[in-house]
């Protein structure tokens, strides 16, 4: 990055978000600057991964050749404007290639000055009767020409599309599958392409819905589908939330939805232009999404305050006025805490110790501890005090601040590991997760705060030895109908010894977890295509290069 470009970085943080950013940013400047060997070997790992990625692709789109028939069709919303020719014709070629017929492209062009846009698009129609052409008088924005293809659709199912991006040869296939065995809203895999659509990079592998991770960004992103009904039932797209107006369209749809399915395949791809809206206009985008985000907290009547901040979403609960009891296991030093401290020395006294503690709230905390957020049990109570959520955690760092934990993955060798294993804080992590709020299979008994009544309706810790405490109590929230919340900002620093799942768990740890959940207990958001290491990175290893 060039000095000017810093500089408009930062001065864009600063207005963004005050001059409570710049201590931040100054400290992750030097940290960036003396370890510059993570960052350079960081990158030469990405390159290697995005290298090794392209042959996985190939391999990974061939598609499905068992028989398939569907009484179901698909219809893409597709709105155009200016669209160049090639492009239009590159997506055009992408559906004609689907494995499944039963689709039909509804193009709808807001009023494109440029001829040879128009004249694509006549030309589409007349290449196959599947692309059905409309173009408009006026240009009435993304949203509203999307609307205007919706009008167009006949189809059983609704998928959004835009003008210049690809789709692998499944994707209709996949999507109609999923509908007829009664999903009406629908979600697949990722990733980029370049402008010039040779090069394929940065996949998006996704976990299964998650309602924090949705409100934190949209994760879902490309491909949606919808029911014809669902989509009638929430009034289609929304103009007032352009620049995140998908975001917005699945946040309603995800609150009316009666089934919601991820398809973990890549099965499309997002074409890399500097002339997207996207692009241009970031900060835009992220307000819409956090307008899309309130007004969906206002609509479930979940007093919060939504904020734009590093170009995120960033929800703040009215904090709770219940009172919290600390089982701190260990002796060493403790943060302040503002309530009952109960000293246990070792995680088998902690089920005792939360039976005798006075407050509404329990904090299951290592000895040793470092907070590096103020505002850390704030940030802690205002999940764990949800009806909806089960327990709550966050980041646990070495001295160094490389991850040890960002919540646990299950089914897994070792039986669980933690997200981001091994990576640096100041680092790129996979898809920046390490620095949204999002939902996890489980999170460390070292740092997890959870209501008492729930944690003694679940019987409190298993005894585990290993900290498989926190994945096994994570799973028994996710049984019981709760969700479980990772946030950025209740970190802290540990000393090495802290119980993290960062090596494997003692046998008798594994057979129990194994006996009490199977040999694949159900993990929900952590993609099939990672690799199993807690690293998040794409496992483009031969034998699970084959679909």
């Amino acid at each position: 990055m060039s000095v000017v470009s810093s500089v408009r970085s930062f001065l864009r943080r600063v207005r963004h978000d005050g001059v409570r950013a710049i201590p931040g940013m100054v400290h992750t400047r030097w940290m960036t600057f003396i370890h510059r060997d993570v960052l350079r070997r960081e990158a030469a790992e990405r390159r290697a991964q995005e290298a090794a990625y392209q042959a996985w692709l190939h391999a990974h789109e061939v598609p499905d050749a068992a028989p398939f028939h569907t009484d179901k069709h698909l219809s893409f919303l597709i709105p155009t404007y200016n669209t160049r020719p090639e492009h239009l014709n590159a997506l055009a070629d992408s559906l004609l290639a689907q494995s499944c017929p039963n689709w039909e492209a509804c193009l709808y062009d807001g009023a494109s000055p440029h001829a040879n846009t128009r004249a694509a698009l006549a030309a589409l129609a007349e290449r196959d009767p599947r692309f059905r052409v409309m173009l408009g008088t006026s240009n009435e924005g993304i949203s509203g020409n999307t609307n205007r293809a919706f009008v167009m659709a006949t189809g059983d199912v609704i998928a959004l599309c835009d003008h210049d991006d690809l789709l692998a040869p499944d994707a209709v296939r996949c999507i109609l599958q999923a509908a007829d065995a009664g999903a009406d809203l629908i979600y697949t895999d990722e990733d980029k392409v370049t402008g010039d659509g040779m090069h394929f990079y940065d996949p998006h592998v996704k976990g299964d819905f998650a309602p924090d991770s949705l409100r934190s960004g949209n994760y879902i992103c490309h491909l949606t589908a919808l029911s014809r009904e669902l989509m009638l039932s929430v009034g289609g797209l929304r103009s007032a939330c352009d620049g995140s107006q998908d975001h917005d369209l699945v946040l309603r749809a995800s609150e009316r939805a009666r089934k919601i399915v991820h398809i973990p395949r890549i099965l499309y791809h997002w074409r890399m232009l500097d002339t997207s809206f996207s692009h241009q206009r970031a900060a835009s985008c992220v307000q819409a999404a956090c307008d899309a985000v309130a007004d969906q907290l206002q609509r479930r009547g979940m007093n919060a305050q939504v904020t734009m901040e590093e170009l995120r979403v960033r929800i703040r609960y009215a904090p709770p006025k219940g009172t919290v009891s600390a089982i701190v296991t260990g002796k060493g030093a403790v943060p302040r805490l503002p309530g009952e401290v109960i000293r246990i020395d070792n995680p088998a006294q902690a089920n005792d110790a939360a039976r005798r503690a006075a407050g509404e709230y329990l904090l299951f905390l290592q000895a040793g501890m470092k907070p590096l957020d103020q505002a850390w049990l704030n940030e802690l109570l205002m999940y764990a005090q949800r009806a909806d959520v089960g327990c709550v955690g966050s980041a646990i760092l070495d001295s160094r601040r490389f991850y040890r934990h960002a919540g646990y993955a299950v089914d897994v060798p070792g039986g669980a590991v933690s997200h981001h294993a091994g990576q640096w804080l100041y680092g790129n992590p996979y898809q920046l997760t390490d620095r949204i709020v999002r939902n996890v299979t489980g999170l460390s008994a070292a740092l997890m705060l959870v209501r008492r009544e729930v944690f003694l309706s679940l019987g409190g810790f298993g005894a585990y030895e290993s900290d498989l405490r926190g994945a096994d109590f994570g799973l028994r929230c996710l049984k019981a109908g709760y969700i479980n919340v990772y946030t950025p900002h209740a970190r802290m620093v540990c000393r090495d010894e802290a119980p993290c799942l960062t090596s494997e768990a003692p046998q008798s740890d594994l057979d129990a977890f194994s006996a009490a959940w199977g040999e694949h207990p159900v993990e929900r958001y952590y993609s099939p295509l990672f690799t199993r290491d807690g690293r998040m990175t794409i496992d483009t290893s031969p034998k699970e290069a084959a679909k």
